[in-house]
């Protein structure tokens, strides 16, 4: 990766180099564009964001055929890839446990999402369950298993579409934090850094939970998806 002396100009500016961040970059310069820059205020590619602290698990069926197909996708690219001469992600496929009828009935209609995206997974039965976990409850009433499922670090997938982006034009800075954009009749012409300015035409912003300070230099708003969780009865 790139020491700190930034270039002076770039067609375009990726902020963060979390697993966004790397995948625009690997995507944008397989499409041939180049001349671009992604800037992490962490260190590569242990960021210290979402991506450095993800539990990895890649699973595929979902209701929405959008993000089913994102997700396989991810799954086949990600499959592919290697680090240091060892794979990306490990094959080992997911188990989604039912533990009441309305759940077990919820599984079932995930398996025919499934069915229906090309995406292989079966509900199977308590005993099949404890065959891939042993120690699973004997009160659960089956479960959703998708053999093709990955399990990766994803870090290790960042970085290696990095060193791919890397090879095709793309420039990665570690230890550079975002102060300010240079704006002119309303459209950004800089990225302000901790070391210097960068002439830009594009800026996309990947900075996960810092996308609404970033965003603030330019006068948009970023807001958070909040989410509620509800505890029915005392954890144990």
């Amino acid at each position: 990766m790139s020491d700190n002396t930034l270039p002076k100009h770039a067609r375009v500016v990726v902020v963060g180099a979390g697993i966004v961040g790397c995948s625009v970059a690997y995507h944008l310069t397989k499409l041939g564009w180049r001349d671009l820059v992604v800037v992490e205020q962490g260190p590569l590619f242990e960021t210290g964001g979402s991506t450095s602290h993800a539990p990895g698990l890649v699973f595929q069926v979902n209701p929405s055929k959008t993000m089913a197909g994102f997700a396989k996708y991810t799954v086949d690219l990600w499959s592919g890839m290697q680090l240091d001469g060892e794979p990306c992600a490990k094959n080992v496929g997911s188990l989604e446990v039912a533990w009441t009828p309305e759940r077990l009935a919820d599984l079932k209609r995930k398996a025919g999402y499934g069915m229906s995206w090309g995406i292989e997974g079966h509900v199977i039965s308590p005993s099949e369950a404890r065959e891939f976990i042993p120690m699973l409850s004997e009160c659960i009433l089956g479960a959703l298993y998708v053999p093709s499922d990955i399990q990766t670090k994803a870090t290790r997938p960042a970085e290696a579409m990095a060193q791919e982006a890397e090879r095709n034009g793309a420039s990665f800075y570690g230890g550079v934090k975002v102060t300010g954009f240079g704006i002119d009749g309303g459209r950004i012409t800089a990225v302000q850094t901790s070391h210097g300015d960068i002439r830009t035409e594009l800026v996309i912003a990947c900075a996960g939970i810092w996308a609404p300070k970033i965003g603030g230099y330019a006068g948009c708003p970023f807001r958070y998806r909040l989410w509620s969780t509800f505890m029915p009865s005392p954890l144990p």
